[in-house]
């Protein structure tokens, strides 16, 4: 084994371990912050552009323009605001409306490409394509909606790519991926308490994970040696979720019902198939324009069920979400041989209506841009950053849920949130 490819090996088994760690604030809960150097661009042209083995996330045919053996390691600081606002909810409000549920997320991501067999490429990606991260606290207005909501996960892509002809690159990858979910909640049980209806709330958790497997693969078609379009499919991954959930501080009357008995449970979680149209030109010897096209099926995330052991079925959220797309437009400017300015925006479709929006994933329509450079201080060195602020598009909601023993009531109100993000990579070439 070559000393590139032990290294590799090394570097993706730390990145595995921290991609635990890696939620955010998103589109649905999928993640896009996979390369440092299509963030500086709104990841515009991000299945044609093929600069680095970042493009094994977004189209694996680009690993063909890449030169000999080479390594990428990347993060991104996330820094996301999200304040709910409270428009009219008055059944048991709580201490408070619930504060600032943003935070700073740290997403990483690897990746390595190497020849092989003369005529082939392989590489792998290491990386978090989905993920959420909410935390209200217990004594918000919505507590008996959400507190705690948060999904993590690990794909590794092994991939494949070779050369048709002289004008068409094909790549095709397998994802063995890693999913992990956690939701928690307050249980009102005011009409369970002593006789001035003092009883504290009970509250409970569900955790359960999940491993799967899916595919993707693509192709490039150079036009000419300046213009090339490609394509790339991303297959939905079907997890089967399993866990348990786990109920504390519940009323005795309660504790009679299977729904609140602690137990095994299981969930279906289909995360959402992508397909991409991108576009790179070379205008002249240092403009280029880049474009991309992306949809996203969401619309088979249609309910959110948890079923217990003991036959019961503690939660049924029925989430009906819509196809979305997001439309990138960028460019980057070759300022001098070592040096490369780039920028871009985009547009962030929501797939979630408004009358179908939960405190758990509570976003919005996003407008990105973006700015990055590129510096290469020799052949085998280049280092990445890249910035982009998005705007969130006050996301309303009246969301229903269930207070034991007297009803129905709605969280009323609207998040008002913004996004910062940062990201920096090196790419090694051996």
């Amino acid at each position: 084994m070559n000393k590139s490819l032990k290294l590799a090996i090394a570097a993706s088994t730390l990145i595995s371990s921290l991609s635990l760690s890696s939620q955010v604030i998103a589109s649905g809960f999928a993640i896009i912050e996979n390369s440092a150097s299509g963030m500086g661009q709104a990841f515009a042209g991000a299945a044609a552009v093929a600069e680095d083995p970042s493009t094994i996330f977004f189209n694996p045919a680009g690993m063909m323009f890449l030169e000999g053996t080479q390594m990428t390691a990347g993060m991104h600081i996330v820094d996301s605001n999200s304040e709910f606002k409270n428009k009219g909810n008055t059944f048991f409000t709580g201490t408070n409306e619930g504060g600032n549920a943003g935070d700073t997320f740290f997403i990483p991501n690897f990746y390595y490409v190497q020849d092989f067999a003369g005529k082939y490429k392989i590489g792998l990606g290491v990386n978090a394509p989905f993920g959420l991260g909410t935390d209200f606290g217990d004594k918000w207005i919505g507590r008996y909606a959400s507190t705690e909501s948060e999904l993590k996960s690990i794909n590794l892509n092994p991939s494949i790519a070779f050369r048709a002809n002289d004008k068409l690159s094909i790549g095709l990858g397998m994802n063995i991926q890693y999913l992990e979910a956690r939701l928690e909640k307050n249980i009102n049980q005011f009409a369970f308490g002593s006789s001035d209806g003092s009883l504290s709330d009970g509250s409970v958790k569900v955790e359960g994970d999940s491993w799967a497997m899916g595919i993707n693969g693509g192709f490039i078609y150079e036009f000419t040696p300046a213009t090339r379009i490609g394509v790339h499919y991303r297959g939905e991954v079907s997890h089967d979720l399993e866990g348990d959930i786990k109920y504390k501080n519940l009323s005795p009357i309660l504790t009679n019902f299977p729904v609140f008995a602690n137990q095994d449970v299981t969930a279906g979680i289909d995360t959402p198939s992508t397909f991409s149209i991108s576009m790179t030109h070379q205008l002249n010897d240092r403009l280029t324009l880049l474009g991309d096209v992306t949809h996203t099926k969401w619309s088979n995330f249609q309910e959110l069920k948890i079923e217990g052991d003991n036959g019961s079925v503690p939660s049924l959220v029925e989430e009906k979400w819509s196809d979305s797309y997001r439309v990138a437009l960028g460019m980057k400017y070759q300022y001098s041989p070592q040096w490369v300015l780039r920028t871009g925006v985009a547009r962030d479709e929501t797939p979630i209506a408004n009358k179908r929006r939960t405190s758990r994933i509570p976003g919005d329509d996003r407008t990105w841009l973006s700015f990055g450079a590129s510096y290469s201080p020799n052949s085998n060195l280049t280092i990445d950053v890249g910035y982009s602020h998005l705007w969130v598009k006050d996301a309303k909601i009246n969301e229903e849920f269930t207070i034991a023993g007297i009803g129905t009531d709605y969280l009323k109100g609207e998040f008002e949130a913004d996004v910062d993000i940062l990201s920096a990579q090196a790419t090694w070439r051996f």
